[in-house]
């Protein structure tokens, strides 16, 4: 499939909008460190949590491939996040062993799924297929981004270590409530409102969009229950990708 690779006006004011609210969520993650004394636990994940969110602005390119030079900007931005300039933006999100090898591994890896992710629907030309990548990443997003509080709140007692990793009936479970949500959000997003898929005559097939979205946040929870030790931000949304999309292929919501 061809791909437009020219960019326009729109294209840099869709990225611009972008890149501004990716800042206002690590200031907001930065000055709750700071003002309300929280700790990096609890800014990490207001970071992680809505970051995400600027892939919302892939339908909205002109040419959609741009999304993954916004996503490519964070990579390089959390790369060097442990220097004098960005030091506050580190400290917002780095647990006691980013602080000890100088860089934020969790966080970075993240950015770096999710560029990889959309740069593999937009620069192919199928990204009316990103509601297969957006839904992993929404996983990710809300789920893992909900397990550890939620676990370490209410599994304290039950926790299991699991591959270097602590792990808790509750946290899992987060993960795949808030998963489950979040990957039916992105369906009916990119799905449904922005490309058209999870339409049959004329109405939602909510059935099919629920059911594929717990096949993907029952392989969600599963996959990182058993990723080993600071991979989850990548064999999470990879595998789950590629299990929505095979098995999308089998209900005829992923058509190439």
């Amino acid at each position: 499939m061809l791909v437009d690779f020219a960019i326009d006006l729109n294209d840099v004011i869709v990225f611009f909008i972008g890149f501004l609210y990716v800042l206002i969520v690590l200031g907001i993650g930065d000055l709750t460190r700071r003002k309300l004394n929280k700790g990096s636990n609890f800014t990490r994940k207001i970071i992680h949590l809505f970051a995400g969110i600027v892939i919302w602005t892939v339908p909205y390119y002109p040419h959609p491939w741009v999304a993954t030079l916004l996503a490519f900007t964070f990579v390089v931005f959390l790369a060097v996040a442990n220097s004098k300039r960005f030091g506050r933006f580190f400290a917002a999100m780095a647990r006691p062993e980013d602080l000890e090898h100088g860089s934020v591994r969790g966080p970075f890896w993240y950015a770096v799924s999710i560029t990889l992710l959309t740069g593999l629907f937009t620069f192919t030309g199928y990204d009316r297929l990103y509601f297969v990548a957006a839904a992993a990443i929404h996983i990710m997003m809300f789920g893992d981004g909900m397990s550890a509080p939620i676990g370490l709140k209410y599994g304290k007692n039950h926790m299991r270590t699991v591959f270097g990793s602590k792990r808790s009936p509750p946290g899992s479970f987060a993960l795949f409530a808030f998963g489950f949500l979040g990957a039916v959000l992105a369906f009916w997003f990119f799905g449904v409102f922005n490309y058209g898929v999870f339409i049959g005559g004329g109405q939602i097939l909510w059935v099919p969009m629920i059911f594929l979205a717990l096949i993907a946040s029952i392989s969600a929870t599963l996959i990182e229950l058993v990723s080993p030790r600071g991979t989850d931000n990548v064999t999470l949304p990879f595998l789950t990708s590629l299990i929505i999309f095979v098995v999308g292929m089998q209900m005829g919501l992923v058509v190439l």
